[in-house]
């Protein structure tokens, strides 16, 4: 059906309201989280999208396929093996600085992506106007950055763990060897995600600016730990131990060597002398501040 008149016409499309399910709040949040996950390696983007996250998680797992065939060598040597297996530089304790500079820099280029690109297309206040409010959408995208990082994270160490098992000559006594290191792994990854997850998500969500967002995770990740280095370097006492604490990657190392229960390869942490908990406490502090900025940015943020 048309009318016309005066050089218009209305027609009838036959538009109806939408009669369906309405899933709600929580629905949404779960949404927008899978997108974020999807959004940092690239599915369903372009190639040039996925080019960046798949050789980073790539690099991330050869360390642990070259210890694979150095295990396979090893388990050759007969009753030399465990003695041979001493002296290889990578295990589950070691694996962290390998993989440390992958994690920034996947951090570092994914975030702005997720945090930024909403805002240069200024699309929040579609988001905010539906049941997403202004944390849900805060939460969901930095939880699907921690999902994402914690992939990357957990990925080259349950290799070196199905690796290990597989090599043993009895793989049900090497599964029973190896599974008291799994917490340990966990609860590592845990603190290091939420560690550079939440800095990496506060930072990239105070700029729209993606080059100008990278920079300032990489610098915030790097360049206190140089501070931190020469502070206690010049023995500085307690101010060289407030710079480690201030360090997001050195504390994360702290954290490492004192749930895995190790000495600490890093001379800063050696030199610093301060008690092992101090680094979790350092990594909560760090957590809780980030979150603390992210949510103050999207409270205050235009949309």
């Amino acid at each position: 059906m048309t009318a016309s008149g005066g050089g218009s016409s209305i027609y009838d499309l036959g538009y109806r309201g939408y009669e369906g399910p309405r899933l709600g709040r929580w629905a949404a949040v779960a949404a927008l989280l899978t997108h974020s996950v999807r959004t940092a390696y690239g599915l369903g983007r372009s190639a040039r999208s996925k080019v960046m996250p798949v050789a980073i998680v790539l690099m991330a797992l050869l360390p642990s396929l070259v210890m694979l065939g150095l295990f396979a060598v090893a388990a050759q040597a007969g009753p030399a093996s465990e003695a041979f297996e001493r002296i290889l530089p990578i295990r589950y304790s070691t694996l962290y600085p390998f993989t440390a500079p992958l994690i920034f820099l996947f951090s570092a280029s994914q975030a702005p992506e997720l945090f930024g690109r909403d805002q240069r297309a200024g699309v929040l206040p579609l988001y905010f106007s539906r049941a997403t409010s202004r944390l849900d959408y805060a939460g969901a995208r930095t939880l699907g950055l921690l999902a994402s990082l914690l992939v990357l994270v957990l990925a080259p160490q349950l290799l070196l763990l199905v690796g290990r098992v597989m090599v043993a000559a009895d793989p049900v006594a090497g599964l029973g060897k190896e599974l008291p290191e799994v917490p340990a792994m966990l609860a590592v990854a845990v603190f290091m995600v939420a560690v550079v997850g939440t800095v990496s998500a506060a930072t990239a969500a105070l700029t729209p600016r993606r080059a100008y967002a990278t920079v300032a995770i990489i610098g915030i990740l790097l360049i206190p730990s140089i501070v931190a280095a020469q502070f206690v370097e010049l023995d500085a006492g307690l101010l060289g131990q407030a710079a480690v604490l201030l360090s997001p990657a050195v504390v994360i190392e702290g954290v490492n060597a004192f749930l895995f229960g190790v000495s600490p390869d890093n001379e800063t942490l050696v030199m610093a002398g301060l008690p092992d908990w101090s680094y979790a406490l350092a990594a909560g502090a760090w957590i809780a501040g980030s979150l603390l900025v992210l949510a103050r940015r999207y409270q205050r943020i235009e949309a």
